[in-house]
């Protein structure tokens, strides 16, 4: 993984940067009490209608029927100004309470969208499960893929754009590995979508 202050590497079993010394305590000491963040959308800046909250839960039925193995919350929030928002939506994902308990290490493949209406920034963060497969190209491809419907404060299209080129991107992944391997990749098997209107959350 790299340091979300600073992008330096950092080993996985690292409590803190070797770059730029920051660890989860330091950041807790800045940034006080986390808010709890669920799967699904948690719209703290309230800028999201009606109509644009369920744009946003069918793009993510979508995703998770396709990956069920991936956990995905999308957080729409004023990120504090004294840190980056990398920073702070690593933050979030470490300290929302948005991972199970027993989705440790290499069992935790939660994905994280965190934008901030204000700033017109976004930023991604996963757990360990999936930096094998997904790198940080292709991170930075998803956010910058639609980057038009940011600035233009289209919040809804953009978290829809930003999955589908998630989406894009794992099964690209996923068929070279099979290819390579020659066998069907258990880790992150593709599926169908679910069915217009199926439950979400």
């Amino acid at each position: 993984m790299h340091c979300p202050y600073c992008q330096q590497p950092v080993a996985e079993d690292s409590a803190q940067c070797a770059g730029c010394g920051l660890d989860l305590g330091r950041l807790d000491s800045v940034l006080g009490i986390p808010p709890v963040i669920p799967s699904g959308i948690s719209d703290m800046a309230r800028v999201l209608s009606g109509s644009a909250a369920r744009q946003i839960k069918r793009a993510l039925g979508q995703f998770c029927g396709r990956f069920p193995q991936i956990t995905v919350a999308v957080v729409l929030a004023e990120a504090p100004e004294v840190v980056p928002l990398r920073t702070w939506a690593w933050w979030l994902f470490n300290r929302g309470n948005f991972s199970a308990a027993l989705d440790k290490g290499f069992m935790n493949r939660d994905l994280l969208l965190v934008i901030d209406p204000v700033r017109r920034q976004a930023a991604l963060t996963m757990g360990y499960g999936l930096e094998p497969f997904v790198g940080p190209r292709d991170l930075s491809n998803a956010l910058t893929a639609w980057a038009v419907a940011l600035e233009a404060g289209e919040w809804a299209d953009y978290c829809q754009q930003v999955l589908v080129a998630l989406d894009d991107g794992l099964r690209q992944i996923i068929g070279r590995m099979s290819q390579a391997y020659g066998v069907p990749v258990p880790l992150l098997t593709a599926s169908p979508p679910p069915a217009e209107g199926a439950a979400v959350w």
